[in-house]
């Protein structure tokens, strides 16, 4: 609904002052269409709002300073909102073969906005690398390609592979989590292992099984995800 990246989402928010507005405005404003579908919508309408984007470090306004503020600014659904991010984009989900080579799975993520660009002896190669869809198509299970065809099991493999590389992130267990995780925390452990180092990568995470989780719980998603 928004359809933009979450460094515009930040410039929508700081226009009138730091994050003067509420989501639903935001949203109304955005485009005329979002205006009709909410016309008789406040922010007081929703019990709950859950905000998905990309963290999408190339782009011309990415920021990570920027990205820890609407951390915490948008940190409770029945507040201003719950953010959850992606690294490094939506087709994380289904970058996936095994769960073996999943856990040390990273990838680029600044390309161009590289910090260390600038005398890289890897620069050119770096620039030239294929876009991180078609790398998710060409590394990923064939049978992954289709979202809307996955089977319950297939989501019960993938919730489970992105929840023990959550914990592997952030409390070095490749293993199922024994707590929720702030989202917050999962994005300064990317930037303590991945983002900061020379070369900047992420660690694929999908965001969307940690919404699960939240969801859910740690008790009562495990037990789901066992269900034949």
């Amino acid at each position: 609904m928004f359809e933009a990246e979450v460094y515009q989402l930040y410039e929508s928010i700081n226009d009138e002052g730091p994050f003067q507005l509420d989501i639903v405005s935001v949203l109304k404003e955005r485009t005329s269409g979002n205006a009709d579908v909410l016309k008789d919508y406040t922010r007081d309408s929703f019990a709950y709002v859950y905000l998905f984007f990309d963290y999408d470090a190339h782009s011309t306004l990415a920021d990570d300073e920027k990205i820890k503020e609407m951390l915490s600014f948008f940190d409770n659904e029945t507040e201003n909102g719950k953010l959850y991010i992606s690294y490094p984009m939506v087709e994380a989900i289904r970058h996936y073969k095994d769960m073996e080579s999943f856990k040390e799975l990273t990838v680029k993520c600044k390309r161009d906005k590289c910090p260390f660009i600038v005398g890289c002896a890897e620069k050119d190669t770096c620039l030239n690398e294929p876009h991180y869809k078609t790398v998710v198509s060409s590394e990923s299970l064939p049978q992954l390609s289709n979202l809307n065809g996955y089977t319950k099991t297939v989501w019960q493999n993938l919730i489970m592979a992105h929840l023990c590389k959550m914990n592997y992130l952030v409390n070095g267990r490749f293993e199922f989590p024994d707590d929720i995780c702030p989202q917050s925390v999962i994005f300064s452990k990317q930037v303590e292992k991945h983002i900061s180092q020379r070369c900047p990568t992420v660690a694929v995470l999908s965001a969307i099984p940690v919404y699960v989780l939240d969801y859910y719980g740690c008790s009562r998603l495990l037990e789901k995800l066992r269900e034949e």
